[in-house]
């Protein structure tokens, strides 16, 4: 152990050597202050003994610059001293003395002090050697979950949260979280979302989000309706997530053909649709995903007409739950009167000064907690519900792809019990994909698919009339009809043939669409098209029309034959 000796006086350091080397310690001295920063700097010693009163610097300020040069690292420092005044012993400590040795010295008492202090430096180095470790720890721990969370986050949105009709508010509590959003366009044009919330909080609770967004991204693709993608996302999280682990969720799909919103909503509190004049709660009917088997549960969805300008907001229970500095929960009543509030401010402002009802309920929120930590996931979430821009974001998205032109032919027959279980259209979505690369049309191809299995089981099999489709009310009437009769139909089916017959710039699809129904006039559909009335019913036949190069009917109206372009498209 190397010690420094610091004293004007040639006996003392003389003295003070002797010692010290009896001991088998090693000494170097100096004869002042600057001199012995001089001496630090060079020798690195381990511990100090330092004169008070020394000329050129005196012991006060050599121990104060000492120390700082000494950083993290304990370097002890004893006073040399035959002062008794408690004012000058005071001020020692304070520029950061360590120990007394008075005058005249005695070896045992230097050698115990020397001691003492020895293990003092060792155990202070040990745990500052210990915390250097850590820090290095933390920061490529650190650094690994920042790779990790930005791989997390390609995994979980590749899907339109960036969108211009989407709002959102993440505010973790941790780097990895247990809420989650996502957002996909359907190849038909619609939109669907999911906001979700895990038990727990950190990684654990996140890592539920990849089997979750497997599901969610696929099967938007690939056309299925939320009531598929509900059912199929339970499945899996009760498999896969362990006992006591499952996931509050709404998921929201935002129909642009119907003009209608379909939502399920498993234990979020905070689900609002924002609509004209009126503020309609998404409520939950249903319990958490990952928790029932599939025998016992239910993806049946409720749906509300909408219009361009409605919103839905949603939000995990971060908001509701979230406290001020009293200990009292923002909660639901507040938070539906952010939306209330919002709502008279629009009817009094011009439509070009729309309150913006996202920063409002931040701001509301921002005002109650005054500052409080945050102790939950705090995630909102305002979507809206403009129908052609969500059209021309599932245009934009689709990939294109060149057109290979082969031959080729398929025919798919669903009978009424397979029909009650099987949305066929994303099942030929995918077989056209895996054939022709489809998705070069894909949102075209799909409304046309839609449209035409839609009009074969509603007017086919289930002998619905779209006339009762005259407002909201028939309109709500209808689909309530639809579901009834689907439960208690025994009998009838539909016979799907798809047809490629290809040209150099691309080809044409031949669809034929064909149901056991009874068909119906096909003269009078002549009519209602001649005549081109707007109106909530018939729509889907416009469109179908719009998209094909030829629309046929046979006689008795219960088979419809369809020509898609592939070269024009």
């Amino acid at each position: 152990m190397k010690i420094l000796i610091v004293d004007d006086e040639k006996t003392n350091r003389m003295i003070l050597t002797a010692i010290l080397k009896k001991e088998g310690y090693s000494v170097v001295s100096a004869s002042n202050g600057e001199e012995a920063i001089e001496v630090f700097q060079q020798q690195q010693p381990a511990l100090v003994l330092m004169d008070i009163m020394m000329p050129v610097m005196d012991g006060y300020e050599a121990t104060r610059q000492i120390k700082i040069l000494s950083g993290e690292k304990f370097i002890p420092i004893i006073f040399l001293t035959a002062m008794t005044d408690e004012k000058a012993l005071s001020r020692c400590v304070d520029v950061g003395g360590d120990d007394f040795l008075s005058k005249p010295y005695n070896q045992i008492i230097i050698k115990a002090k020397i001691d003492a202090l020895e293990r003092m430096s060792q155990l202070y180095n040990t745990v500052y050697e210990q915390k250097r470790e850590l820090i290095a720890h933390q920061e490529h721990e650190s650094k690994e979950q920042e790779v990790a969370r930005k791989v997390f986050d390609s995994i979980l949105n590749p899907g339109c949260l960036s969108a211009d009709n989407i709002k959102l508010h993440l505010s973790p509590l941790s780097l990895f979280n247990g809420d989650v959003v996502l957002a996909a366009v359907k190849p038909t044009g619609g939109l669907h979302m999911l906001f979700g919330d895990f038990t727990g909080h950190g990684l654990a609770a996140s890592l539920g989000a990849l089997p979750l967004s497997d599901v969610f991204y696929s099967m938007t693709a690939k056309g299925y309706s939320i009531h598929d993608v509900v059912r199929e996302i339970n499945r899996k999280l009760k498999h896969q997530l362990p006992t006591g682990m499952f996931l509050a969720a709404c998921l929201v799909e935002i129909d642009t053909i119907n003009n209608i919103l379909k939502y399920w909503n498993g234990a979020i509190p905070a689900a609002y649709l924002h609509k004209g004049d009126a503020v309609v709660e998404l409520s939950s009917r249903h319990l958490p995903l990952g928790i029932l088997d599939d025998s016992s549960f239910s993806d049946k969805v409720d749906i509300i007409e909408i219009a361009s300008n409605d919103k839905v907001i949603l939000s995990t229970d971060g908001i509701l739950e979230a406290e001020n500095s009293s200990g009292e929960m923002f909660g639901r009543e507040r938070f539906l009167n952010c939306l209330k509030v919002n709502m008279l401010k629009n009817n009094e402002l011009p439509e070009s000064e729309d309150a913006d009802l996202f920063q409002h309920i931040l701001d509301t929120l921002d005002d109650f907690i005054q500052g409080q930590e945050q102790n939950d996931d705090v995630t909102l979430g305002v979507i809206s519900c403009d129908i052609d821009y969500i059209n021309q974001l599932a245009c934009q998205r689709g990939s294109y792809k060149k057109f290979i032109p082969t031959h080729w032919q398929f025919e798919l027959l669903f009978y009424y019990d397979c029909i009650k279980s099987i949305d066929p259209v994303p099942l030929i979505n995918q077989i056209l994909g895996e054939i022709q690369g489809h998705q070069i049309q894909q949102d075209r191809l799909s409304t046309v698919l839609t449209e035409l299995f839609c009009n074969a089981l509603d007017h086919g099999l289930l002998e619905l009339d779209s006339s009762i489709k005259t407002s909201p009310e028939g309109f709500m009437q209808f689909y309530a009809d639809k579901e009834k009769r689907l439960d208690n139909l025994q009998e009838g089916s539909i016979k799907i043939s798809v047809k490629n017959v290809p040209d150099k710039c691309g080809g044409d699809l031949h669809i034929v669409f064909e149901d056991s129904g009874k068909g119906f006039d096909v003269s009078s559909l002549q009519q209602i098209e001649e005549n081109n009335t707007p109106k909530l019913s018939g729509r889907g036949m416009t469109l179908i029309r719009n998209f094909c190069q030829s629309v046929t009917y046979n006689e008795t109206g219960n088979r419809i034959e369809c020509i898609y372009s592939w070269s024009n498209n």
